[in-house]
């Protein structure tokens, strides 16, 4: 990407370009990179197309962390497709939602 420089502008008054994306479409790895999530939406796995959970099957999950006082540190995460309509997605999801049949052991 190349930006045109303004050349009547002194440099003293130039300003920084930001160039971070807003937190709402920001976007971090899941597990090992397989896939990515989108951190602005929290909630629990449904197909968007489908709208329902019965034909969700889980790729990955990762349990939410914790601080020492015992406040989240971060939202747990999961990866799933809808073997309905074959859609894929990732997120957060609530602290209070983990997979069923799921036990930190």
């Amino acid at each position: 990407m190349t930006t045109a420089r303004n050349t009547h502008a002194s440099s003293a008054h130039a300003r920084p370009i930001n160039t971070a994306r807003p937190p709402a479409t920001r976007r971090s790895n899941l597990g090992a990179g397989i896939a990515t999530t989108d951190t602005g939406y929290v909630g629990k796995p449904t197909c968007d197309t489908c709208r329902t959970d019965e034909f969700v099957y889980l790729e990955s999950y990762i349990p939410p962390t914790y601080r020492r006082d015992g406040t989240v540190a971060s939202l747990g995460e999961v990866a799933y497709t809808c073997t309905r309509c074959e859609d894929f997605s990732a997120h957060s999801v609530p602290v209070t939602w983990t997979p069923p049949g799921w036990y930190l052991g």
